[in-house]
């Protein structure tokens, strides 16, 4: 009854201190610090405004699998992605792009980048803060990021503890975020306003741009209401300002009881291409 009565409290947006741990919390740029190698940025520390919690590289490389829905079409962790390698003009929604300086992308060549470039490690085992998915445009777009098998994540009802950060190109658009449950039901829908979101520290010049932006991000602290999350789904809509996606971290997944040696031996994360059931669930 208790889980019941916070769902049924955020769907509607109601306060309820007591029970919700919902809060967005800024980035703290003082608190935050990265490394420049050529035109490839890591992460070594990010603060959260008001906490004493930070996230690291590490945080940023939890996913193992995803999915992108874009133009149509959906592409999975290693799928071909087409892209926009100019300022002329924007043909593909919510495309892989990369800093003016920074190491080319694989598909290079090809005019292609995959999700799994930029959400996945790059090099010597970092996310690459210069590797992005830009979403200039008013098309609709999700991006779907999963643990690694047998791994889920359980948020608390404490709303000093960060569970997601989000980091965006520009600080001029929103998001909607999803959980992913076990079951592959999604969450009610959070929006993330440009409002919430702070400076990181650093700037951004991409192919896709004719000049530096600065990074924003915040992060996200759940409530329980959530439940066993195996991952997120992030949404661009119109009227959302074409977020350009820099990156994802996630507080720590854990292993979910007695699954793993299952999920291992299955491998049931081995599709790329996923797709959406007219129940909301999200299914391989």
């Amino acid at each position: 009854m208790h889980t019941r009565l916070v769902a049924i409290c955020v769907a509607l947006g109601s306060a309820a201190p007591a029970l919700a741990g919902i809060a967005f919390h800024g980035i703290d740029s003082a608190a935050t610090s990265t490394t420049l190698f050529g035109g490839d940025r890591r992460l070594d520390a990010m603060g959260f405004l008001g906490l004493g919690q930070s996230f690291g590289n590490d945080n940023f490389l939890v996913w193992d699998n995803g999915a992108l829905t874009s133009n149509g079409l959906t592409y999975g962790w290693s799928d071909a992605v087409p892209r926009d390698m100019g300022t002329s003009g924007n043909v593909w929604e919510a495309n892989p792009d990369r800093a003016d300086a920074a190491t080319p992308f694989a598909g290079e060549g090809s005019s292609t980048g995959t999700i799994g470039e930029v959400f996945g490690a790059f090099g010597a085992g970092y996310k690459n803060l210069s590797w992005i998915l830009d979403g200039e445009g008013p098309t609709p777009w999700t991006l779907d990021l999963f643990f690694a098998p047998g791994q889920w994540l359980l948020a608390d009802d404490n709303a000093l503890t960060v569970e997601l950060a989000l980091l965006e190109r520009g600080g001029n658009s929103d998001f909607n975020v999803y959980g992913i449950r076990t079951d592959n039901t999604l969450t009610p829908a959070l929006h993330l306003a440009r409002a919430s979101m702070t400076s990181a520290g650093w700037s951004l010049d991409t192919l896709e741009i004719g000049g530096g932006q600065p990074v924003y991000g915040a992060g996200i602290s759940l409530d329980a209401s959530w439940g066993a999350l195996r991952g997120f789904r992030v949404e661009g809509l119109p009227g959302f300002g074409g977020p350009d996606l820099v990156a994802i971290g996630s507080a720590w997944p854990v292993p979910a009881p007695g699954v793993t040696v299952i999920l291992a031996a299955g491998g049931l994360m081995g599709a790329t291409r996923w797709r959406r059931r007219r129940d909301g669930r999200v299914t391989h």
